[in-house]
């Protein structure tokens, strides 16, 4: 029987600017910036960073206007162009 993989649930900007930061700290600037650029891209209306980004859509879903996403954005993107 062939074992069928479904992926589901959405990405996290969170999870992405952690990402960004471990690729700064192993010196792979260019997989940081394509990572930060993609929580960049999926910010919404104000900018507000989603707690999660559709998929389907690429728009931020669930909660808006967390906190700790939008203070962990300033802390990559001190460290990203400094």
């Amino acid at each position: 029987m062939k074992e069928t993989i479904i992926e589901t649930g959405n990405p996290w900007p969170i999870a992405n600017l952690w990402m960004t930061l471990y690729y700064l700290e192993t010196g792979e600037k260019k997989k940081a910036k394509d990572t930060f650029d993609f929580v960049v891209k999926t910010a919404g209306k104000h900018s507000f960073l989603g707690e999660q980004v559709d998929n389907a859509t690429l728009q931020p879903n669930w909660v808006l206007g967390l906190g700790w996403s939008h203070a962990m954005f300033i802390i990559v993107l001190e460290k990203l162009y400094s």
